[in-house]
């Protein structure tokens, strides 16, 4: 239901634009406006396609979640490729077979990555790209191909997703809810403890300024909130922020953070960042949000942290295993708040992120610079 709802409205917006009609036998017109690519906080490349690494002219691409009826999408931009679907040929590896210029995929599930051998472009609809990166078949490419990624599709989504998960903590939501499984109706449970506050006049510190930190540092703003942040590159924010640190600053902002909210991408600098060392150095009241990789958190440490009373509780969305074993001590933690990775789920989420596809396509094709190039050195 949800794909057949997702490719409504790719056509329909397609159709009201007059993608299929006044620009049938033109090159095909822009899909997304410049104002659309400054909301969304897409990066535009300083250089050509043709002026990158690994670049040449694309022949044949295999595309993942995409379908028969999106393939028509991909042709009308690009009716020279012949574009190869794996959910239309079905999973029989006997099926795909060939030389493939281009990928198209998820590098969350990187399966596809076994049927190319030599790809000039990758792009991916997530943002994380850790597990492209580290796939033998791009490894041995030694760098020399293009990579763009969804950065910033679901990051209006994820930010709801962090807010919905501080107000629960803040309320005491998941303990209420505990308490309507037994049908207990117990107001006493607010009193002389700090279970039900006001995020109102409280410090947030979001890790990793970019296109999800943004959204989220401005939904806290709108609460009365105080947001700090740390970024790697500057201490340029935008003016919703108060305080923009670098990474070398964190130690001392954790300190006065009511809320420590973490989207750092996996890298190996980040690889473990939220350690014993951390989690020491957090308010004993602190509320930790994890929404961007689970490998930059220790989660030995945070376990050791949440039973030490270090901080007051963690939501988690994203955690290192991942999938979480059904044994896992995480699980018993009652002041834990597991979501399945799912933060950035969602039906506009999708949109955004085919659109965004489409877009880099026919810039690919028009040489015109790519959305979204991941600096693949720095893993992001």
């Amino acid at each position: 239901m949800q794909h057949q709802i997702f490719k409504a409205l790719i056509i329909s917006f397609l159709v009201c634009t007059g993608f299929f009609t006044a620009h049938a036998k033109d090159a095909p017109k822009p899909i997304l406006s410049d104002l659309q690519i400054t909301q969304l906080g897409y990066k535009e490349a300083s250089k050509l396609p043709s002026e990158l690494k690994g670049h040449r002219p694309l022949n044949r691409v295999l595309v993942n979640f995409v379908g028969v009826d999106e393939i028509k999408l991909l042709q009308s931009i690009a009716p020279d490729i012949e574009f190869v679907s794996i959910e239309a040929m079905g999973e029989s590896d006997n099926k795909i077979s060939g030389d493939f210029d281009a990928v198209v995929l998820s590098c969350g599930a990187p399966v596809s990555l076994k049927h190319v051998t030599d790809v000039a472009w990758v792009h991916s609809f997530a943002a994380g790209v850790e597990d492209c990166l580290s796939h033998p078949t791009l490894v041995q490419l030694n760098g020399n191909y293009i990579l763009t990624n969804g950065r910033g599709t679901a990051a209006a989504t994820i930010a709801e997703h962090v807010i919905a998960m501080t107000m629960s903590f803040s309320r005491g939501l998941h303990i209420f809810r505990d308490s309507q499984t037994t049908a207990s109706w117990d107001r006493e449970l607010i009193y002389g403890t700090t279970l039900t506050t006001t995020v109102n006049g409280k410090t947030m510190l979001i890790l990793g300024l970019g296109s999800i930190g943004k959204e989220v540092a401005r939904r806290a703003k709108a609460l009365g909130m105080r947001v700090t942040a740390t970024r790697n590159s500057s201490r340029e924010g935008p003016d919703y922020v108060d305080y923009v640190g670098l990474a070398d600053e964190t130690l001392t902002l954790v300190k006065e953070a009511d809320v420590v909210v973490n989207t750092l991408p996996a890298t190996p600098s980040t690889k473990g960042f939220l350690d014993d060392k951390f989690f020491k150095a957090m308010k004993s009241t602190a509320l930790l949000v994890s929404v961007g990789r689970g490998a930059t958190t220790n989660t030995d440490d945070l376990i050791a942290a949440l039973q030490a009373g270090e901080l007051r509780g963690a939501a988690l969305d994203v955690t290192d295993p991942e999938p979480l074993p059904s044994d896992h001590p995480l699980w018993k933690q009652k002041n834990v708040i597991i979501t399945p990775h799912i933060a950035g789920t969602g039906s506009g989420s999708i949109d955004r992120a085919f659109k965004l596809m489409l877009e880099n396509l026919r810039r690919y094709q028009a040489d015109e610079p790519l959305l979204n190039t991941v600096n693949k050195e720095a893993g992001y």
